[in-house]
């Protein structure tokens, strides 16, 4: 067994993830202080189960999880696997690898796998007990850690002797069994406790149960007894109540037979009703008529005067009118004169308005023109002086910068020179690398193309494995619950189907019936009619017994039938013959729009055609409506019909109200047949769903087989490209580097020259072009200051012709406004002139267009009061043809109305006699409704006090009843339960239950007695086996350990020893030590590296006794010097057989190295690991 790789990813400093290769060899780590080489020996620590952050050198367990820099985010995770060979067997594991991970999230959850499947930490601590590598063992040794094996601490040193001698397990087991025993003991005092007591209760309960077992007897008869006297008392109601059913039926018949004569008489009445009111309407009609001609013959009149009356205001209109237009003319004619006025007026101002804008525009230009130049000659003078300023700095300015370039070319030569001497002895370097590194890119790129195509197909195949995964457990809990669901709905509908072939729930009478075989019966009423959801309890109600009814053919069947009935005494039951019953259902119309009614009782259930008159006769007469208000509405309109709403209220016809709670077994029948029909549907159903998901849990079972298989040979691919692609680009880094180094100091030398011979170029320019710029600065200031002088003679010149403008401008600014204001006003006088002459012209134009229409309207009335003596002449002609028409109309009503006295006088006859019909039925229907109403009371009184249907109270009824025998033994019964006294009920199943916690109790006492000596002998036997290994072990360990003492310090004398012999298993172990040349003192006096080699010494003398597979020792070595270095690498090169991984810094346990793995922090806070395959020559 050896360790062959650990991957890390997102662990302390290792963000990205790595994978360190471990060979058979001696595998050394090395790298900088602070670059993360400790963190491997961390890592593996961590991942066997590590728990305490101080160990891993944390504050917290959640600080080696990846924490971020400035430049990368936090991970939420960090996972490290450790795979280990199992060759040969040394893990107790079917499995030839081992990879143990473990992993841990930023929020808190760990969770521990092997090869893949999650578990506990325990089990990883199982599996590697004993075998040396665990986290309190001697195979990892952390930082600084070294000198610990000789610390004061003597419970940790002991551990370390103890996982040699390989007694771990054995102390684990023992301390388990131990709690065990303890808890065992624990449990026979609680069981002796318990037993004490429960014998003290025993024989009261065993009095108690026995009284209590003849009270439920006399109870259950006294029970039996009444439900059959009430049983007997429910017979004689319903037998009474089939002889008045009957005598309903004749009365029904004969009141319908008066109610047709009714309706004859009722048509009559309204056809003479109708005559009558449509004479009088028509009457009322010629009334109307004969006042609408009164009052327009009385309009005529009226409007003849008025007329007159208007043709006289007219004419005096007229000549107001025209005198109004006279007055209205003059004033137009003033208006008009005093508009010409101010025309003149405003004409002549324009004009001078025009001459003076002219004169103030030729006053602006003369203005305009002489400030332009005046500030033209303004800003020449001051760009003159500007001009002179900056072309003196110029020449200064560039004289220094001359002298300055000078001295930089005289440096940049020099310079130039020692570079090209450089760059000659550089140029032939990097020919050899640059072959190199092609091919090691070539390499490293093919690998990458192949590990990313391996990656992305284990990915590809792990994203399948875990979707069929979590689709295998879906529908695998989907067809569990399928077959739980269907288990149940499968024996719910057998019981079902039982219930109905045994005819269940059914009277003694049916099930004799339709168990006999004779022929011509069709069946039970209750299982030839299909009731809709939620009409049940109504249905049940409003048919009642009528459920168990048994329809058949004729008479001669139901002849049949209650022969056999009569001759087995089986009972007594009521037959419907298809061929003789028939029913007439009463539809009132005038229910359908009453809010609530829902349908009448033959509409609200379904049946075969031929079964159709069979349920109007027993539901002819009743309507289903929603609740009880809406009954009771309805009755009022309807009398004659029984209302049963949904939840069983009966109103009844004649007003009784039948209601509260009501169960019978008959609602069941109906619900059961409800319930079988959709049960029947959801078994095939569920069955069908069953099949599909069984062949879908095949196929994907199928494929994930196919993707394990897959994802472990994919996984093993990249495991191997892995370690190709670690040792090519480690190589190409360290060709790439030199390479770098060399390109750029070349690179560095090229540029530095050229930019030297741009710079001397340069600066030669920029001299001869500062020289010229300096010669025209001298000849550009001289013609600067001799315009200056002309610019300033000329200024002075402009600046008096500028006054004279200004002045004159003002002066004509002013005459333009004051010619502007007049001519405002004149066009304002003008304007009112104007609007004042447009009022009087629509004045006029208004009077004119009135006085045309005043000549219009006297025309108009001339010609029509011709005409009005002709209107008024028809209006009375037409006046006394109405008065007659409507004294013929009031004869012919006189008559109608004596033939409505007649039908009237012989409706009243009908209604006595309908009257007395409908009392006596209501008689009945009163009886037959007390008699409805005990029924109801004696089934309730059988829920109430015996929590039976009537239908299950059928079952109890016995074919030997006799009432005065029955009334006998209940009162006998009564006085017994009298004497009884107060009963325990519960004791019969308290005694019960008493008695076998008793019984197993005492059962359990031994068992526990048992595993007690069983555990004692089990502790007994590990002692002995613990010590004699440990003894063997630590003897092994003195005599190693005193020949490696001699070995590493090359001489002297060292010995462990136990402080009581006695007691080897909780003695202390001390360590004696005495290096060559010095007498034997306190192990603390020992210098440091004496300590370090004694704690070697030590740790190699355990090695020895119990070779562990592994060792991982982290800078022990570090506090020796060379000597003593070698003298640790030959003991260490003897166990050939353990597989060593050295985290160091000295280059002398480096030269022994058969792999070197460098750790560097390129990136800040980011460990990368560089690996190096070291050969026998290879030098440091």
């Amino acid at each position: 067994m050896y360790f062959k790789r650990i991957e890390m990813h997102g662990f302390k400093s290792f963000a990205e993830p790595v994978t360190i290769e471990f060979d058979r060899g001696l595998t050394c780590i090395v790298g900088p202080n602070g670059s993360g080489k400790s963190n491997i020996s961390d890592a593996v620590r961590w991942v066997l189960g590590e728990q305490s952050p101080k160990t891993l050198r944390g504050g917290k367990m959640e600080e080696v999880i990846f924490s971020g820099t400035d430049s990368r985010k936090s991970r939420g995770m960090a996972e490290v696997t450790l795979v280990i060979d199992n060759e040969n067997g040394s893990l107790p594991i079917d499995y030839k690898e081992v990879a143990l991970t473990r992993r841990m999230f930023r929020t808190g959850e760990s969770e521990y796998r092997i090869n893949g499947n999650q578990c506990r930490l325990r089990d990883i601590r199982d599996l590697i007990m004993d075998t040396g590598i665990g986290v309190d063992g001697y195979s990892i040794i952390g930082q600084g850690k070294i000198s610990d094996i000789l610390s004061t601490k003597t419970d940790s040193r002991r551990e370390i002797f103890e996982e040699a001698a390989g007694i771990v397990m054995y102390r684990t087991k023992k301390s388990e069994s131990e709690r065990k025993l303890e808890s065992t003991s624990a449990n026979m005092e609680r069981v002796n406790d318990i037993i004490g007591e429960l014998e003290g209760r025993i024989g009261t309960l065993r009095k108690e149960s026995a009284k209590a077992r003849e009270y439920i007897g006399l109870r259950d008869r006294h029970r039996e007894l009444e439900i059959n006297i009430t049983l007997k008392n429910i017979e004689n109601i319903e037998l009474k109540n089939e002889y008045i059913i009957d005598d309903i039926a004749e009365l029904t018949s004969s009141i319908e037979s008066c109610d047709e004569k009714s309706r004859q008489l009722e048509k009559r009445s309204a056809e003479s009703s109708d005559r009558h009111r449509e004479l009088e309407e028509l009457s009322t009609e010629a009334r109307e008529k004969l006042m609408t001609v009164i009052e327009q013959l009385n309009e005529s009149v009226n409007r003849e005067q008025l007329d007159r009356e208007k043709l006289t205001s007219i004419e005096e209109n007229q000549v107001r009118l025209r005198g109004e237009m006279e007055s209205l003319g003059e004033r137009k004619a003033r208006e008009q004169a005093l508009a010409g006025k101010y025309s003149e007026k405003s004409a002549e101002t324009e004009v001078q308005l025009s001459r003076a804008l002219e004169t103030l525009r030729e006053k602006k230009l003369g203005y305009e023109a002489a400030s332009g130049e005046l500030d033209s000659l303004t800003r020449q003078m001051d760009d003159c002086k500007n001009d002179i300023y900056e072309l003196s700095g110029t020449i200064n300015s560039g004289k220094a910068e001359i002298n300055s370039l000078q001295r930089l070319q005289e440096q940049l030569e020099a310079r130039r020179e020692l570079l090209i001497k450089e760059k000659i002895s550089g140029e032939d370097n990097n020919k050899e690398t640059l072959d190199r590194l092609g091919r090691l890119r070539n390499q490293r790129d093919q690998i990458l193309q192949e590990l990313d195509e391996t990656r992305e197909r284990l990915t590809d195949s792990r994203q399948q494995l875990d979707e069929s995964r979590k689709r295998e457990r879906q529908v695998d809990g989907r067809l569990e619950e399928l077959k739980i669901s269907s288990g149940k709905l499968s024996a719910r509908l057998k019981t079902i189907e039982e219930m109905e072939s045994n005819y269940e729930g059914y009277n003694h009478a049916v099930r004799h019936v339709m168990k006999s075989g004779i022929k011509g019966i069709d069946g039970v009423v209750a299982d030839l009619i299909e009731v809709p959801r939620g009409y049940e309890t109504a249905m049940e109600t409003a048919l009642g017994a009528s459920l168990q009814n048994i329809v058949c053919e004729d008479d001669g069947s139901a002849k049949a039938a209650i022969r056999s009935l009569k001759e087995n005494r089986a009972g007594r039951m009521t037959f419907l013959p298809v061929s003789s019953v028939r029913g007439r259902a009463i539809r009132d119309r005038k229910l359908e729009k009453v809010t609530g009614f829902i349908g009448f009782g033959p509409d609200c259930l379904s049946c075969d055609d031929r079964y159709r008159g069979i349920m109007e006769y027993l539901l002819g007469r009743v309507a289903i409506v929603d609740e009880m208000d809406n009954a009771l509405k309805m009755s009022k309109i309807v009398s004659n019909l029984r209302f049963v709403t949904l939840d069983g209220d009966v109103i009844n016809a004649g007003g009784a109200i039948t209601g509260g709670r009501y169960k019978n077994r008959t609602a069941n029948i109906l619900d059961r047949k409800a319930e079988t029909a959709e049960l029947r549907q959801k078994v095939a159903s569920s069955e069908d769903e069953i099949r599909t998901m069984t062949a879908e849990l095949e196929k994907i079972r199928s494929e994930i087989s196919g993707l394990e298989k897959n994802s472990s040979r994919l996984e093993e691919e990249v495991s191997g490209k892995n370690g190709r692609l670690m040792a090519a680009e480690n190589e190409m880094k360290l060709a790439e580097s030199a390479l770098a180094d060399m390109r750029s100091g070349s690179d560095k030398l090229d540029r530095e020259l050229e930019n030297i011979d741009k710079e001397k170029e340069k600066s030669g320019n920029m001299i001869r072009e500062i020289k010229e710029k300096i010669e025209n600065a001298y000849i550009e200031v001289k013609e600067a200051e001799r315009l200056g002088d002309g610019y300033k003679e000329l200024h002075e010149t402009r600046k008096a012709q500028f006054d004279m403008a200004s002045e004159e401008i003002t002066k004509a600014r002013i005459s333009v406004t004051e010619l502007e204001r007049e001519k405002e006003h004149a066009a304002a006088m003008a304007a009112r002139v104007e609007t004042a002459i447009e009022e009087i012209r629509r004045d006029m134009e208004a009077k004119e267009q009135e006085l045309a229409d005043l000549d219009g309207e006297k025309e108009r009335m001339i010609s029509s009061s011709g005409s009005a003596a002709d209107i008024i002449r028809q209006k009375e002609e037409e006046k006394k043809r109405l008065e007659e028409y409507i004294a013929e109309l009031s004869e012919e009503k006189t008559q109608a109305a004596r033939a409505s006295e007649e039908v009237a006088s012989e409706k009243e006859a009908l209604n006595v006699k309908l009257s007395e019909l409908r009392n006596r039925k209501y008689e009945l229907e009163i009886k037959k409704a007390k008699n409805e109403t005990q029924l109801d009371t004696y089934k309730n009184k059988l829920w109430d006090d015996f929590e039976v249907s009537y239908v299950q109270a059928v079952e109890f009824k016995s074919d030997e009843f006799v009432m005065s025998a029955a009334a006998k033994e209940n009162r006998q019964i009564k006085n017994r339960l009298g004497e009884l006294g107060e009963v325990n009920i519960g004791a019969i199943e308290e005694y019960e239950t008493v008695r076998e916690r008793y019984d197993f109790l005492v059962s359990q006492r031994e068992d526990i007695r048992e595993a007690a000596d069983g555990l004692s002998k089990m502790i007994g036997d590990m002692d002995k086996t613990i010590k004699t290994r440990f003894k063997e072990s630590f003897d092994r360990i003195v005599d190693n350990f005193e020949r490696k003492f001699k070995e590493l310090f090359g001489g002297g004398h060292a010995e462990l020893r136990l402080s009581d012999e006695n007691d080897p298993l909780g003695s202390d172990i001390d360590i004696i030590a005495q290096p060559p040349g010095k007498r034997l003192q306190n192990i603390n006096l020992l210098s440091g590296g004496e300590k370090t080699l004694t704690a070697i010494a030590l740790m190699f003398a355990v090695l020895e006794a119990k070779p562990t597979p592994f060792c991982i020792l982290d800078e022990v070595e570090a506090a020796l010097d060379d000597v003593n270095i070698d003298r640790f690498i030959n003991c260490l090169r003897e166990f050939t057989g353990v597989q060593f991984a050295l985290v160091t810094h000295q280059k002398a346990t480096m030269e022994h190295a058969d792999v070197l793995y460098g750790i560097t922090m390129p990136e800040k806070g980011v460990s990368k690991v560089l690996s190096l395959s070291l050969d026998d020559d290879f030098e440091i």
